[in-house]
């Protein structure tokens, strides 16, 4: 587990997809999509098996909890390919979270492992168009939007735009 000003940032799991099943309430995210950019509707009992598995538990998907202890949200690096120097960062917050130290604690641990630890070269983030806290959040962070999937993926009644965001070192 690793303490910072506002958070605690620790490898999520099995016990956490309760947590992790209410963002899939709430409606399509970016983050939520699964490796084809497509929604996913998954069960308790899916997310806890997920959780469970030796990717999570080796230290790719983490929760982030407040000072409390309270599960606020989740962050990863994924899909990293060492050969080509990037992974894609993913930030799960309640809307309202973005604007918090908490998600900029969060960010800073995800930045420090990739560009510190795994020595890479770019972090990729992805979000829907409806995501504006979450893009606002990026910005201000430094990404830079770096394309846009149109009409990504249907889901929720409508087509939805995917924006690309890039940091680099």
């Amino acid at each position: 587990m690793i303490r910072t000003a506002h958070a605690a940032i620790r490898t999520a799991e099995p016990d956490d997809a309760p947590y992790l099943l209410n963002f899939y309430r709430q409606g399509p995210r970016a983050a939520l999509l699964d490796g084809r950019r497509e929604p996913m509707a998954p069960t308790l009992s899916d997310l806890r098996e997920l959780l469970g598995r030796k990717e999570a538990l080796q230290g790719q998907f983490y929760a982030v909890e407040d000072l409390e202890g309270e599960v606020r949200g989740f962050c990863s690096l994924r899909g990293m390919n060492p050969e080509a120097s990037f992974g894609e960062f993913t930030l799960l917050l309640e809307e309202s979270g973005y604007d918090t130290a908490l998600a900029v604690d969060a960010y800073q641990f995800i930045e420090k492992r990739a560009f510190g630890n795994l020595h890479l070269q770019r972090l990729l983030a992805h979000a829907l168009q409806e995501e504006l806290a979450w893009r606002d959040f990026l910005s201000a962070q430094r990404f830079h939007e770096a394309g846009t999937f149109r009409e990504a993926f249907f889901g929720g009644g409508k087509f939805h735009d995917i924006h690309v965001y890039s940091l680099w070192v």
